[in-house]
Parts: C-alpha cells; sequence; structure tokens
C-alpha cells in the first residue's frame, strides 16, 4: 500500500513519468502517512483509447490511486488534490486538448495481503 497506477495517453512519452511516481510516493506520504517503502507505482502507456470525441489530438493521464482503509476523508481530498496539482505541473510537454483525472480509491484492509522478501 499504497497501490497506484499512471496511464497515460501517447501524447506524453517524453514525460519523467519515473520522477512524477517518486513525487506522489512523497506525498502519499505527507498525506496519509504511508511508508515509502510501502508505495508502488505502475506506469502504463495507453496507445488504444478513445477520448472525448475521438480526436487523436486528445490526450489524458489518469492516477489511479490505492490506499488502505482507515483514512479520513479529508486526508484522501488533500492527496487527490496534492497529486493532481503535481500532474499538472510535471505534464506540460503536450499542449493540446488533454484530460488530467486523479482517483482515490480504498484497499480493505481485512482482505489486502501483502508480502516483502529480501
Amino acid at each position: 500500500m499504497p497501490q497506484i497506477m499512471l496511464e497515460h495517453s501517447t501524447h506524453f512519452d517524453n514525460a519523467d513519468f519515473r520522477a512524477l511516481a517518486l513525487d506522489i510516493h512523497h506525498l502519499c506520504e505527507v498525506h496519509t502517512g504511508a511508508t515509502l517503502e510501502s508505495c508502488k507505482t505502475r506506469i502504463v502507456r495507453a496507445e488504444d483509447l478513445v477520448i472525448a470525441d475521438g480526436s487523436p489530438a486528445q490526450a489524458m493521464v489518469h492516477c489511479d490511486l490505492r490506499i488502505l482503509t482507515g483514512r479520513t476523508q479529508e486526508q484522501k481530498t488533500a492527496l487527490g488534490q496534492a497529486v493532481q496539482q503535481a500532474l499538472v505541473a510535471a505534464l506540460t510537454q503536450y499542449d493540446g486538448p488533454r484530460q488530467i483525472s486523479v482517483e482515490i480509491g480504498e484497499l480493505d484492509k481485512p482482505n489486502y495481503h501483502k508480502v516483502t522478501a529480501g
């Protein structure tokens, strides 16, 4: 925990998603008390997608961020807003029509199982 997925259209291929992921990890620490060691991000390049009217100029980035239950709504809102601000600040490579979104979801603590080794 947290489990993070950054999906992006090809319009953002030149973005530094590794640096962005590390920024999001830090924001998870600040806003939820998660440890840096528990954060993991998958970066997914989406080639086949349809946005709005289907114009190839339409671009998107979506951050799906899952945290363990037990956080307050205030913590989740603050995290979502901070992540969205980080995305907007980092994704300046493309100035065409774009949608940048964040969803904060919950992992059910009793049903989330994890093993770390090494």
